[in-house]
């Protein structure tokens, strides 16, 4: 029998990932009791597939009392809205990336939480990554010498799933382009590796037809610690490699570093043939057991929350810093 239950809200492809990959392994500790769309037919699909209660709106969810948190699997405009809701009638919240479409609105949802002293976390994957964490502790333990310069990319093209309905295409939806979409994401990664970013100087630019807002940005990150370092963000090609998605060089060496597999690689010209595999394949189960496993354990108050609110709007400074740097033409600061 489980502790907490759970209403996902919103039942498009990420609730069925959160489903499939995350509460699928979870049921000992959390019961996923109702789900929520304003497309009744989306609810009651995932409702039938996974044993849950469909409704199709979401007063009906904040008044049950039996409901202790919400997993907001929403487009992006939506996300401060229907967590100040949610955490106003007393519920735990788990939101998707990013945390807001302002920064004015995530300062909200954390000064909401905290008021509340209720649980919001961010469902950010790479903070309970073995290959990232791995990573960070041989950065720690000088394994690569002084860090000299860190990269990170998001490089492909989104299509199919991830177009069905348009609201990403739709910049007053999505709350802006690829920048937003996916960069709180990867900063994250920078964050967790070299520390905080301090200034940023980003450009943008858009080659898509059938995009609003950016497709393509670069941003040159200078870290409190005076690291420079790049990131990539790209949906407009449609090559079938991009390579890892992180790369850290130090002084006497770099780390390769991916979600699939080689994870986590060392290059370093003392190793046997300069490269030594750290972890070659991915972990199992799925990350997002980790990631909802911790919410719910942190609502429980059974652990601290590894990536709550607060975290999650760190990484939508920077991005929002890209977005004034990019309108500017200046290094702007975080």
């Amino acid at each position: 029998m489980s502790d907490f239950n759970v209403a996902i809200v919103g039942c498009g492809v990420v609730a069925d990932w959160h489903a499939d990959r995350g509460y699928a392994y979870l049921k000992d500790l959390v019961r996923v009791a109702t789900v929520c769309d304003t497309r009744r037919d989306r609810a009651e699909a995932l409702a039938a597939r996974i044993g849950a209660k469909p409704v199709d709106n979401l007063d009906t969810v904040l008044a049950d009392p039996s409901i202790h948190g919400v997993d907001l699997c929403v487009p992006h405009h939506l996300h401060a809205s229907l967590a100040l809701k949610v955490l106003a009638a007393g519920k735990h919240v788990l939101v998707e990336k990013p945390l807001a479409t302002t920064v004015e609105d995530g300062e909200k949802m954390v000064a909401a939480a905290a008021e509340k002293s209720l649980v919001l976390c961010m469902n950010e994957q790479y903070p309970f990554s073995e290959p990232f964490l791995r990573a960070r502790e041989m950065i720690q333990a000088g394994e690569i010498g002084k860090l000299v310069t860190i990269r990170t990319h998001r490089v492909g093209y989104l299509h199919e799933i991830w177009m069905r309905d348009g609201w990403r295409q739709n910049a007053k939806i999505a709350g802006g382009g690829m920048l937003l979409d996916q960069g709180c994401h990867y900063t994250s990664i920078v964050r967790m590796l070299a520390g905080e970013v301090a200034s940023v100087a980003a450009f943008t630019t858009k080659n898509r037809d059938d995009w609003a807002a950016e497709d393509t940005a670069i941003l040159i990150l200078k870290f409190q610690s005076g690291l420079i370092g790049e990131a990539l963000y790209c949906w407009g090609t449609q090559t079938p490699e991009v390579g890892a998605e992180c790369y850290v060089y130090g002084e006497r060496g770099h780390l390769r570093i991916n979600s699939s597999a080689p994870c986590l690689v060392l290059y370093r010209s003392d190793v046997p043939g300069g490269r030594q595999v750290i972890i070659a394949e991915p972990q199992h189960p799925p990350i997002f057991t980790l990631t909802i496993g911790n919410w719910v354990q942190a609502a429980l108050g059974r652990q601290a929350p590894t990536y709550p609110g607060s975290q999650g709007l760190a990484d939508l400074k920077v991005v929002m810093t890209a977005y004034r740097s990019a309108d500017s033409g200046k290094i702007e600061h975080v």
